[in-house]
């Protein structure tokens, strides 16, 4: 059944001004259509669940779950109004004021984004059995929302389309059997931790007197931008094309598009560029590009990164950077130090810097220490759930059950890291 709300789009682009200004938000957060995918009952959740081994214990599949696409507008940004997409997660069952839930995934270069319940979508599904509605944005230029291109770890396009997708589905809730939201809830992985991060702080800066962040969880982010590049621009990586995308990114916000061939020494700047319009995924890249990224660049781009301060690059880094602010509300970091893809010193930082400024609920979880980035995401994401049930069964500050969480130092010992 889909459904198609008539909505006047304005599509304004304006003379690029080289830095983001929020668009105007009453042409933001306004679904321009939507569509039930899929519907999932309690029955089918558990037998999934069972075949990919996730324990009862820990996500138990309560209710059955209505899965959405949501196309909406947001801000690019040129203070262009946009289209996005992204995915609700809503649970099945009676109607009552619900937790709400963002969740910001991990980077996806592929534009292409299936409904499949695995990955990070089976973290969404078990929140949303669990009686939370969980907002999964697609961010800007990526799944239905393909009209324009991605920017990959631009804070504030990645926050716009988190909260504007929020915005569209509590101005519509009745349309998808929601009553009221009773908290609100952020977190994410990888990319998504960025996301998240970014999202938690534009929630309390600008939407302040409409949503109340309950708690966040950003888990193994990149959110200080500069000092990941910097301490990585000449080591051994295994996603080389990581820093494509960011090269990428700089560019198209600076509206030039001749500059993601020319950052590229010879021969990457024929072979990586045509590689990045979002058909290929992160391993086509590093086929062609040397796991030193920095090998790949201009002499040129090399001594300019060394030797200048003030270069672009660096500012558009230091810009999207998102761990120098105050969060108010409770706010777990949680990473792993054997994380090789988004070293762990960017939570370090962040929750040393926030202490700084004075936050008094951000605590570090590490929720391994041997870990890998892909092993981290699913011990976070069970940790962050505990985090969040805490504040949903008034118990606030909590982490789990005290048996849970030895059963899940138990687990740790099992899994490689």
């Amino acid at each position: 059944m889909k459904k198609v709300f008539t909505l006047v789009c304005f599509i304004i682009l304006l003379t690029f001004k080289g830095l983001y200004a929020a668009p105007d938000s009453s042409a933001t957060g306004k679904i321009i259509s939507y569509e039930l995918k899929r519907s999932i009952s309690s029955e089918q959740l558990k037998a999934f669940f069972k075949e990919h081994k996730i324990p009862k214990m820990f996500l138990a599949a309560n209710r059955g779950v209505n899965i959405y696409e949501i196309i909406y507008t947001t801000g690019y940004h040129n203070d262009s109004i946009v289209r996005a997409s992204g995915l609700l997660f809503s649970p099945v069952g009676e109607r009552v004021d619900l937790p709400f839930m963002i969740y910001d995934h991990g980077t996806e270069f592929c534009n292409e984004r299936p409904i499949d319940m695995l990955g990070e979508q089976s973290a969404a599904l078990a929140f949303a059995t669990s009686d939370y509605v969980v907002i999964y944005p697609d961010y800007v230029g990526k799944a239905s929302g393909q009209d324009c291109n991605q920017l990959y770890l631009h804070a504030a396009t990645e926050a716009g389309a988190s909260v504007d997708m929020l915005r569209a589905v509590i101005d519509n809730k009745d349309t998808f059997g929601i009553k009221g939201m009773k908290q609100l809830f952020v977190t994410g992985y990888s990319q998504g931790g960025h996301a998240a991060m970014a999202t938690h702080r534009l929630l309390q800066e600008q939407y302040s007197d409409r949503f109340k962040v309950t708690a966040s969880s950003p888990m193994s982010g990149p959110y200080d931008m500069l000092m990941t590049v910097t301490e990585g621009r000449n080591k051994y990586y295994e996603y080389p094309g990581f820093l494509a995308y960011l090269f990428k990114a700089y560019f198209d916000v600076n509206n030039d598009t001749l500059g993601i061939h020319n950052v590229f020494a010879a021969p990457y700047n024929k072979k990586i560029p045509i590689l990045l319009d979002g058909n290929y995924p992160v391993e086509e890249i590093g086929k062609v590009m040397p796991h030193v990224a920095f090998t790949s660049v201009s002499k040129e781009f090399y001594n300019e990164y060394e030797t200048n301060p003030e270069m672009g690059f660096k500012k558009f880094l230091v810009d999207n950077s998102v761990y120098d602010w105050k969060p108010e509300a409770p706010m777990q970091l949680c990473y792993c130090n054997g994380d090789k893809q988004v070293t762990y010193k960017n939570s370090l930082k962040a929750y040393e810097t926030m202490k700084k400024n004075g936050s008094k609920n951000v605590v570090l979880w590490r929720a391994g220490k041997k870990f890998n980035h892909v092993n981290c995401a699913l011990f976070s994401i069970i940790y962050t759930k505990m985090f969040f049930d805490g504040y949903v069964h008034n118990r606030p500050g909590t982490r789990g059950p005290l048996f849970k969480r030895m059963i899940l130092n138990i687990g740790k010992l099992a899994v490689k890291p």
